[in-house]
């Protein structure tokens, strides 16, 4: 009996630790920024050529939510990672992000986004290289804009709050980085993912 016991309250354990796991990449179901708790409200694999997985991300929010418009609010503090699954530059990943901003975004949405896009994509030149396992964040409260580090090193801050509106139009936009990524981050699906 005791045995169990043990069994039973080990597997509570471990199932607290971690919420999700993505192609062997481990996210807690909990997560302290600043002075609030966020909770996991989704995450996947970037696939490319259908088999090969870029990166895991993961989204995290004051409380599960499924609606998009209320994720995207400027009101609402997140977190968002991403973990790489390759090495590679950072120069792949700003074209990348640019592209998909623009694509997210009406010309006269996107030419409002260039101060914001400047204040992002200047720290990257400190970064240059992403090596497999780098986890990289972006942590955003509408009080200080986005705070954006590297293995939990800050590198660099955008304080343009409405820039973290229109960088999450990435992977939650109307044409969207992967579209079953979208769902996933949104937590409305869960197929590649483990609890």
């Amino acid at each position: 009996m005791k045995k169990i016991l043990l069994g039973c309250l080990l597997c509570l354990f471990s199932v607290s630790t971690f919420a999700l796991e993505v192609a062997g990449v481990d996210f807690p179901e909990k997560i302290q920024l600043d002075e609030q708790t966020l909770v996991l409200n989704g995450g996947g694999a970037k696939v490319m050529a259908a088999i090969f997985k870029v990166y895991v991300i993961a989204l995290y929010l004051p409380e599960k939510n499924h609606s998009l418009e209320e994720i995207l609010s400027e009101s609402v503090s997140k977190r968002l990672i991403l973990s790489f699954m390759y090495d590679g530059k950072s120069a792949q990943l700003l074209d990348a992000t640019q592209k998909l901003l623009s694509e997210n975004h009406s010309p006269e949405e996107f030419k409002k986004l260039d101060a914001g896009w400047k204040e992002f994509s200047a720290p990257f030149d400190i970064l240059k290289d992403i090596k497999k396992d780098d986890r990289l964040a972006f942590d955003y409260n509408q009080k200080t804009g986005i705070k954006m580090s590297m293995n939990g090193k800050e590198f660099g801050h955008v304080a343009d709050t409405g820039f973290m509106r229109a960088f999450l139009k990435v992977w939650l936009g109307d044409r969207p980085a992967q579209v079953d990524l979208k769902d996933r981050l949104l937590g409305l699906t869960a197929a590649d993912v483990k609890h």
